[in-house]
């Protein structure tokens, strides 16, 4: 067994996890993928030499195909492989799933910065869905369980960088996430809020205004919208404008929408998500050079309440007025795709209505979600 190549190796691990007495040729092949079918061929007959299975085999056109194989100890490979019984997976499963539970229970979202304490809902909603997969592999549960732990070490020590950062930080190297892993996490997690991106960290931003670096400059009204990094837009050292008002806009859809129908003396950015602490220097930054009211628009839902909150609290330590724009009781109820609120909705609806700070319109449109009981995406009328 130890001289068996690895690829051949990890196919078998493949092949003995269930625990049937027989196999078809279709299923083997199929979990081997298109593209190993001549590997399977290759590990069927090594099995067959070594004298693990026994083989039906059937003649088509003058050739012999085998049809499906027997295992002949199939406990003992298993024990070889270090891949266990049903029985054994399920209680490796319970174990790693009722550990994980009890280190989600200790934790405390005052431990976080603030702007990431909505993580600890996520990372509940993230087990929760991995409880309901019963057919997921072990090892799958242990890799996500985790990359569960590094988002959260992550955010707690306000680490800001790339997936290949983040791959880095919970594994041994950049490439330590697959891509099923990845699409996993998006499910899950809103990446870029808690500091993960595809690439270098990017403002978009749309109006009229030029920013200056040193003798360097960007003439933000040559183009309909553009992307700045965030390291370069903190090195602004001045900004030629004077803004009626920013404007924020959560949806992307939505700020490339408006950035092409843009009013004068706006300056628009597309706010991604819950900011990340980066994003929220680099718009802080900004705004210093050109102050000027803040409009800020996102999803009439809990989660945009709470973000476009935190945003018009940037604004108040600057001293400048802000206001919700385009999210209120109209935009809801005229929404042609709501959505029903589910349980983290409610909880996080009953939880901003107990801040006695919550702005007047935010309070108004959390009364009306938790009444009718839906919420709905900015996309649909911004």
């Amino acid at each position: 067994m130890g001289l068996l190549p690895f690829e051949q190796r990890e196919l078998l691990t493949l092949w003995v996890r269930k625990d049937n007495a027989s196999r078809g040729r279709d299923s083997l092949l199929k979990e081997g993928g298109q593209n190993r079918i001549e590997l399977s061929e290759a590990l069927c007959d090594w099995l067959l030499r070594e004298g693990w299975i026994n083989r039906n085999e059937k003649l088509i056109g003058g050739h012999w195909r085998w049809e499906a194989l027997t295992w002949r100890d199939l406990h003992t490979l298993k024990k070889l492989l270090c891949v266990g019984s049903k029985t054994q997976r399920n209680e490796s499963r319970a174990l790693l799933l009722e550990d994980l539970r009890q280190w989600l229970s200790g934790l405390e979202a005052t431990d976080l910065p603030s702007q990431h304490r909505g993580l600890l809902d996520d990372l509940t909603h993230a087990l929760s869905s991995l409880e309901q997969d019963a057919a997921q592999r072990v090892e799958v549960l242990e890799a996500r369980d985790r990359w569960i732990r590094a988002l959260y070490s992550w955010c707690l020590d306000e680490r800001q960088g790339t997936r290949r950062d983040f791959a880095l930080h919970a594994g041994e190297h950049t490439k330590s996430i697959g891509a099923g892993d990845w699409k996993w996490l998006e499910e899950h997690f809103e990446l870029e809020r808690y500091g993960v991106s595809h690439f270098t960290p990017m403002m978009w931003v749309a109006g009229q205004g030029v920013l200056h670096w040193d003798e360097r400059t960007v003439d933000l009204n040559a183009v309909k919208f553009l992307a700045l990094p965030l390291d370069d837009v903190l090195r602004v050292k001045a900004v030629t404008a004077a803004p009626a008002h920013w404007w924020l806009i959560e949806n992307r859809t939505s700020f490339e929408r408006q950035a092409q129908q843009l009013a004068d003396g706006v300056l628009l950015a597309w706010m991604p998500g819950r900011p990340s602490t980066a994003w929220l220097a680099a718009i802080e930054h900004l705004a210093q050079f050109a102050p000027a009211p803040l409009r800020v628009s996102g999803d009439a839902d809990p989660a945009g309440v709470d973000m476009v909150w935190g945003m018009g609290r940037v604004w108040e330590r600057l001293g400048l007025p802000w206001e919700p724009f385009r999210m209120g009781l109209d935009e809801l109820r005229a929404a042609r795709q709501p959505w029903a609120l589910n349980a983290h909705d409610k909880v996080l609806i009953s939880r901003l209505l107990e801040s006695p700070d919550l702005p007047q319109a935010l309070h108004q449109l959390c009364l009306a979600m938790q009444r009718d009981g839906f919420k709905a995406e900015q996309e649909g009328w911004l």
